[in-house]
């Protein structure tokens, strides 16, 4: 791909004939005497003779208002007005001829007698075109009311009128006959210059499109009229407000197919629109047109797919562009994944362009690395990091949108070599320019396209070790790079735990779990976002399904869980009384000699607590399922200490997490009360339920309720944390008369503990 300037556009709109008329009011003169009406046809100067006849006999009588307010039927040169079965031939008579009686000519000799029918036919052509005469009228006073109205509110409830009239008119050919005319008067509105009609003028659109669904076989007529307007229009807001009537009218039309015979002539204009556009507005109407034809009409949007891409990606990679236009254009091309995947030729070749470009971006920076003179013709760092950054993102997005497809499962042209290839020579043109200059904006793109790559990919021996490296030089830049830049560098560390997982070496998650890593310090980010990514890093590191990987993690977030206790123990010395000895158990060598701030003491057993209770209560999880020790019961229980006297006074919120966690696990575990009973009475389980018993839990019932016991009985505890204590004891007792099969556990020492621990509560949670 040349390095043309992004987002150029080509030249060559169409240029279609008008063919409207501006609307005339015209105004009827009607005078009638004794003998005569005398009528002058509407700006025609011609008068016809209008002379009543006397009421056929045995007829219904008509009001004689229908004569006065029917217009006249133009019939093969002449005007008819039918009244019952009475025909009245109106001969023409030219300016200035009089009119006399004996011009009128009554032919009653058609009339059968007795049929009645007939008579009711002919009285119902004459009601029709009254109504029909009537539509017209309403629909001309809501044109006039319209056009000049003055205040804005009467106007805006008068259009809506109009709207409503289109949408509900029971003569089309009334709309038809006067097409030219709501044209005419809606592009006046359109072209208001007013600010204050915004919302008018954006209802006429609404109108516009509204009228082209309901005339759906003048919808050529309103499409090219609307074409010829657009670019004639000199005005972008105007313009904008002509692509609007457009989409309207393809969004109604949606899958009805309506509009499939002029289709090629709407893609055609709006393939013309988009090449010229130059606002970001514009830009975005024109394209959301283009994707509703793509979506009803895609055999006829496939022929334009690569022109509509290839400008679409010109905007992509126009890094003066606001982000928020990026991300949109992004989505838009995402959303063509169908065709994407049809032209599988055209978007690997679109890739390779790309990375070549990159490449050739990467090699100018290498000169300055290398401190070679710069040549006139190759560009400086301050040009070239900036469009090595769009490339990558605009790779990032070509991947995305061949979606799924983009996997060497599913066969070539994507194959394993293919997506090795390409993701190394990516991670080759970012770490050259990270050495020529720091650039978030190229690292932040540089890490979102590994991302993208290695979701397809399973990376081993070289590409591994040079991925995994990678992941862990990103995470060192965190510091230095905003919260954009954290949450691509987490989002992608969370992405090579779950690829690379069994083969993660332990030193990989040693690195990403030490006292030093920035990993733990995004965890006290102030954009909730980011601590949610450090979150899923860590439910991805404890989710490995390789046990000693596993258990490496595992350690490093005990022991720093070990580290917060030890440090608030610490803390408590001057308010008298020794603390006892930390627990030994779960200290880990890298945090031994490290002392946390209070704070950051309570938050890090928070948050470990959290991740922990997460991925503990997880199905199939190896940390629920208690392959590691401590258990995830056994650290709650008892390795936090949780009944220290101390800490549940001066840290109620860290006795209460970690209750809540315990509380939390059990209940996932019914609160281990049939695994009690599997030692103590097994005739009262058949095979079947005590084959699935664990014996690694077969004494946490018991525990558990010596501990709940023990806590109720307690004078210092939170009230938040006493009560969740009752709560939990409710539920315990609850499931324990649920059924007579649980009736050996009322004997358990520990049940007495805990009814004991519960009267004792009493007073306090009265």
């Amino acid at each position: 791909m040349s390095r043309k300037a992004p987002g150029s556009r080509l030249s060559g709109a169409h240029k279609l004939r008008p063919h409207w008329n501006d609307w005339q009011s015209r105004a009827d003169t009607l005078s009638s005497s004794q003998d005569e009406v005398k009528s002058r046809e509407r700006g025609s100067g011609l008068l016809y003779d209008n002379t009543l006849p006397s009421r056929c006999p045995e007829q219904p009588e008509v009001h004689s208002d229908a004569y006065a307010v029917a217009d006249a039927h133009q019939v093969e040169g002449e005007y008819e007005v039918e009244q019952g079965v009475c025909k009245i031939t109106l001969g023409w008579k030219s300016l200035g001829e009089e009119l006399r009686p004996n011009d009128v000519t009554t032919d009653l000799t058609s009339l059968q007698h007795g049929n009645r029918a007939l008579a009711s036919k002919e009285m119902r052509k004459l009601q029709d075109r009254g109504m029909a005469h009537s539509e017209e009228s309403r629909l001309a006073n809501l044109l006039r009311r319209v056009s000049r109205e003055d205040d804005r509110d009467r106007r805006l409830a008068t259009l809506k009128q109009l709207k409503e009239f289109i949408s509900h008119s029971e003569s089309k050919v009334t709309l038809v006959k006067q097409l030219d005319t709501i044209l005419s008067t809606l592009n006046d509105i359109l072209n208001e210059s007013s600010k204050l009609l915004w919302e008018l003028r954006q209802e006429a659109a609404s109108c516009l499109g509204l009228l082209c669904t309901v005339l759906s076989y003048e919808a050529e007529r309103i499409f090219k009229w609307l074409f010829l307007k657009f670019n004639s229009s000199s005005r972008d807001e105007v313009k904008l407000l002509y692509l609007v009537g457009s989409q309207h009218a393809l969004e109604a039309a949606g899958e009805r197919k309506a509009f499939s015979h002029i289709m090629q002539l709407v893609m055609s204009n709006l393939q013309s629109i988009l090449e010229n556009v130059d606002t970001p507005e514009l830009l975005c109407h024109s394209v959301k047109c283009i994707l509703q034809v793509a979506r009803c009409y895609p055999h006829v949007f496939s022929t334009n797919f690569r022109d509509t891409v290839d400008i679409l990606v010109g905007w992509h990679i126009d890094h003066t562009q606001k982000q928020s236009l990026t991300q949109q254009v992004s989505g838009w091309l995402q959303s063509l994944e169908q065709f994407w995947v049809a032209d599988l030729t055209f978007s690997t070749t679109l890739l390779g362009q790309f990375l070549e470009d990159m490449e050739a971006y990467a090699e100018d920076l290498s000169h300055v690395v290398s401190g070679e003179v710069l040549d006139e013709d190759i560009p400086p760092p301050s040009v070239s990091l900036p469009k090595l950054a769009a490339l990558l993102r605009v790779f990032s997005t070509v991947v995305r949108s061949i979606g799924e497809r983009f996997s060497p499962v599913r066969g070539p042209p994507i194959t394993e070599v293919y997506v090795t290839d390409v993701l190394n020579r990516v991670l080759s043109c970012v770490t050259t320019a990270k050495q020529v200059q720091f650039s978030e904006a190229v690292l932040t793109a540089g890490n979102e396209c590994v991302g993208v790559l290695l979701a397809s990919v399973e990376p081993c021996g070289q590409l591994m070790e040079a991925v995994l490296a990678y992941g862990l030089d990103q995470l060192d830049c965190c510091q230095a790079c905003g919260s954009d830049y954290s949450l691509a560098v987490l989002s992608l560390l969370t992405l090579i735990v779950d690829q690379v997982n069994t083969k993660l070496p332990v030193s990989f998650v040693e690195k990403l779990l030490a006292p030093n890593s920035q990993l733990l310090k995004l965890r006290l980010h102030s954009e909730k976002e980011v601590m949610s990514a450090v979150h899923g890093v860590y439910q991805a590191l404890l989710s490995i399904k390789n046990i000693p990987t596993l258990e490496a993690a595992y350690k490093m977030v005990l022991g720093e869980m070990a580290c917060a206790l030890s440090s608030l123990k610490e803390s408590l010395k001057p308010s008298g009384g020794t603390p006892s000895s930390p627990c030994s158990s779960i200290q880990h060598p890298a945090f031994a000699s490290l002392i946390l701030p209070v704070e950051n003491a309570q938050f890090t057993l928070i948050f470990n607590l959290s991740t922990l209770t997460t991925i503990g209560n997880t199905k199939n999880s190896l940390i629920g399922m208690w392959a590691l020790s401590p258990t995830i019961f056994t650290l709650l229980s008892h390795n936090l200490m949780l009944v220290h006297a101390e800490l549940a006074v001066h840290y109620p919120a860290i006795q209460y997490a970690v209750l809540y966690s315990l509380y939390s696990h059990c209940t996932r575990h019914d609160h281990f009360i049939s695994s009690s009973l599997s030692s103590s009475s097994p005739s009262l389980f058949d095979g079947a339920v005590i084959s699935t018993v664990t014996t690694a839990t077969k004494k946490h019932f018991s525990t558990l309720l010596s501990l709940l016991g023990h806590l109720l009985s307690k004078e210092h505890v939170y009230p938040d944390a006493r009560k969740l204590l009752l709560t939990w004891a409710q539920e315990i007792s609850l499931l324990m008369m649920k059924s007579d099969t649980y009736s050996p556990l009322f004997s358990l020492p520990s049940f007495n503990k805990f009814c004991r621990g519960q009267w004792v509560c009493w007073p306090w949670s009265a």
